[in-house]
């Protein structure tokens, strides 16, 4: 249609030309016949885009924070007096801190490599590209354009707050955490010393105190644990009042806890009902849940927070199902952290099924209002230590609570 109007335009210049009686008018038409032309010509050839790759310096980042985004391009399009650009396609939610785009002349070259780079402002996964090439003559009369197929893509994560140190049961022997239950006796961690008494064995016995006294003396110890946590980030659509602020601050509230036990180098897993967002744009995913074993070190670090950037709200499996689902697969020595925003009375049964059945558990409830509200009552009315957010920033102060604990 435009290539129409640009014919149409140049036939009604020369038309004006010929039947002109002043020489000016004449010497105008011709010259605009000349400039569409010289369009025409420039744009006889659509910008044919032969390569097109990007790499994206970080896989992931966190909400604020910008990395590298470095593109090559080459095409094959006609020459002339024109220009051509290499425009990078962004979604909503990601912003160019540098222009994402290339301008430069038609001439010989068929090829270019520019970089810039991109800020997240909102968690999720994200499409950068694919490339466009678009060719145009000096005058703006024509333009042609061509879509490329490539993509790269970048995962933007909550932002991670500083959280305290958490005192969360576990049922996992022998570490470096001080324990309340006697089940097993740290020999590492020496309290003092009473009088030998039959039974104990040469390992206990305190020599330098024996030495000095004349006596047997046997070693006191105290019992200790290692803090393993599996968390679980419960995402069911019927659980929030939709995809804002109560899914944002749960992702958050999971994240900062996840990183600030990783960096205690304590071991860290991660399950969720939630589904993939990756799925919108790999047609060989599915909409599965996810789940990582407990690990530790900065490989589970980059695992668990790319995996929360890339959560959003699903409608399969509600907590309750959930739990049921997973209850056989549940490691018996971590302390499994539901984060939540409301809780079901299914889900609450379930939860007192594992207590029952020995599972150390702990409920942060996330939000406010009255479904957070009646989620604290009943998980406090369990017996299960529970922690309330409403705020990111109230990661800060994050403290587990529960009757009869001092």
């Amino acid at each position: 249609m435009r290539v129409l109007i640009v014919v149409g335009v140049l036939l009604l210049g020369l038309i004006a030309a010929e039947m002109s009686q002043s020489w000016v008018v004449a010497w105008l038409g011709y010259l605009l016949a000349g400039l569409i032309a010289v369009a025409l010509w420039v744009t006889r050839k659509p910008a044919k885009l032969v390569s097109a790759g990007r790499t994206v310096g970080r896989h992931y980042v966190t909400i604020g924070e910008s990395t590298s985004v470095n593109v090559t391009v080459s095409w094959d399009s006609a020459t002339g007096p024109g220009w051509i650009l290499i425009e990078d396609a962004l979604p909503e939610h990601l912003d160019s801190v540098t222009p994402s785009g290339y301008l430069t002349a038609l001439g010989a070259d068929t090829g270019t490599a520019f970089s810039y780079r991109v800020t997240g402002r909102r968690r999720g996964y994200y499409r950068i590209g694919p490339v466009t090439v678009t060719v145009g003559d000096l005058f703006g009369f024509r333009q042609v354009s061509e879509k490329g197929s490539d993509a790269a893509y970048l995962t933007v994560v909550p932002q991670i707050v500083p959280v305290p140190a958490l005192r969360i049961p576990s049922n996992r022997p022998i570490g470096d955490t001080r324990s309340t239950k006697r089940m097993y006796e740290d020999t590492t961690r020496i309290v003092g010393v009473r009088d030998y008494a039959p039974g104990d064995t040469y390992s206990r016995i305190h020599w330098k105190t024996t030495a000095r006294t004349g006596a047997l003396a046997t070693k006191m110890c105290e019992p200790s644990t290692s803090v393993e946590v599996n968390l679980l980030l419960n995402l069911f659509y019927g659980d929030y009042p939709g995809p804002g602020a109560e899914v944002e601050l749960a992702c958050a509230t999971a994240a900062s806890v996840a990183a600030s036990l990783l960096a205690d180098k304590h071991h860290v897993g991660l399950q969720t009902n939630g589904f993939d967002a990756a799925w919108h744009y790999h047609t060989d995913l599915k909409r599965a849940c996810f789940s990582l074993k407990p690990d530790k070190g900065p490989q589970q670090r980059a695992s668990i927070l790319s995996t929360i950037g890339r959560l959003e709200l699903s409608d399969g499996l509600p907590l309750a199902k959930y739990l049921t689902q997973i209850h056989a697969f549940l490691p018996w020595t971590a302390t499994t952290l539901v984060v939540t925003h409301a809780l079901s009375e299914q889900a609450a049964l379930m939860l007192d099924g594992l207590k029952r059945s020995g599972f150390e558990l702990g409920v942060i409830i996330v939000g406010s209002g009255e479904p957070a509200d009646l989620a604290r009552m009943r998980v406090a009315a369990l017996g299960i230590p529970v922690a309330l957010v409403q705020k990111v920033k109230g990661l800060g102060d994050l403290e587990f609570w529960r009757p009869g604990l001092p």
